[in-house]
C-alpha cells in the first residue's frame, strides 16, 4: 500500500503525493496510516523545513474511498487511522502546502482548510458531500469553513455539496494563488523554497501564533464529528447513499 503514497523530500522540503490516480486518488485507511506516519517523521526531522501535500494524475483526490467506508461501518476501529492523519495534520508544527488541479472532493477538500497556503489548478473543483452522503462534516470542516468563507456560504457548500470552482474558492480565501492545470506543484515547491530559506525558529513561531487561539477549537471540532461521523457510517440513511454511489460506478 506504500505505494500508493510517495514520499521524498529535496532540499528540505516533504512531497507527500497521492499516488492512486486510476482510483481519482481516493484515500484508504492504510494510505491515511501512511500519511499519519510521514507527517510525525517530518515534524521530528530537523532538515525537513516544508511538507506539501499533492496528487499524481489530472485530479487531487475523489476524497474517502466509499468501499472502504462500507468496511469501516462493521469495523469502527479503522476509524483511528484516519483519525491519526487528522490529529497530525491539525497540530503539524511545520508549514504545509496544498496544491490541488481537477477533483478535490470531500477530505481531499477539507484537508486544505488546515494548509498553512494553497495553490490550485484553474481547473480545480472543491466539493463538499457530506450531508448528500448521508454523513456530515469531517476534517474540523464546519469550524473551519465558516471561518473562511462565512457561515451562510459554508452552509450552502456543505448541504448541497454543489462544486466550487478554483476562481470562486480564491475570492472566498480558500486559495492563495491560482495557476494554470499541471502547474501548482512547481508554484507550490518554489514559495516552499522560499519558506525553507526563511529562519527557522522564526517560520514556527510565526505560525504557533497564527494558529494558538484555534487550535483547542479546531480539536473540539474534530473530535465531534469523528464521533458523529463513526454514527453516521453506521446509519440506514448513508448506507444507502454508500451503495447508490457504488452502484453508479458499475
Amino acid at each position: 500500500m506504500a505505494e500508493n503514497i510517495s514520499d521524498k523530500v529535496e532540499q528540505g522540503v516533504q512531497i507527500l503525493s497521492l499516488n492512486r490516480p486510476e482510483k481519482k486518488n481516493a484515500i484508504t485507511v492504510d494510505m491515511y496510516q501512511i500519511l499519519s506516519d510521514a507527517l510525525h517523521r517530518a515534524e521530528l526531522d530537523e532538515s525537513i523545513k516544508v511538507t506539501i501535500i499533492t496528487g499524481v494524475g489530472p485530479d487531487f483526490s475523489a476524497g474517502n474511498d466509499i468501499k472502504d467506508f462500507l468496511e469501516i461501518a462493521h469495523a469502527p476501529e479503522k476509524m483511528a487511522s484516519i483519525m491519526s492523519f487528522l490529529q497530525a495534520l491539525t497540530s503539524y508544527k511545520k508549514p504545509i502546502i496544498g496544491c490541488v488541479e481537477g477533483w478535490a472532493v470531500g477530505v481531499g477538500a477539507t484537508m486544505m482548510l488546515h494548509c498553512d497556503m494553497v495553490f490550485s489548478a484553474r481547473n480545480t473543483q472543491f466539493v463538499f458531500p457530506f450531508a448528500q452522503l448521508g454523513l456530515v462534516p469531517e476534517a474540523a470542516s464546519s469550524f473551519l469553513l465558516p471561518r473562511i468563507v462565512g457561515h451562510q456560504k459554508a452552509f450552502e457548500m456543505l448541504m448541497f455539496g454543489e462544486p466550487v470552482n478554483a476562481e470562486t474558492a480564491y475570492q472566498l480565501g480558500m486559495v492563495n494563488h491560482l495557476c494554470e492545470p499541471g502547474e501548482s506543484l512547481c508554484l507550490a515547491q518554489k514559495y516552499a523554497e522560499r519558506l525553507s530559506q526563511l529562519p527557522t525558529e522564526a517560520v514556527l513561531l510565526s505560525k504557533d501564533l497564527l494558529k494558538c487561539r484555534t487550535i483547542d477549537d479546531i480539536q473540539m471540532a474534530l473530535m465531534r464529528e469523528g464521533r458523529i461521523f463513526k454514527e453516521r457510517l453506521v446509519s440506514q440513511e448513508a448506507q444507502v447513499q454508500f451503495r447508490r454511489f457504488i452502484d453508479k460506478q458499475l
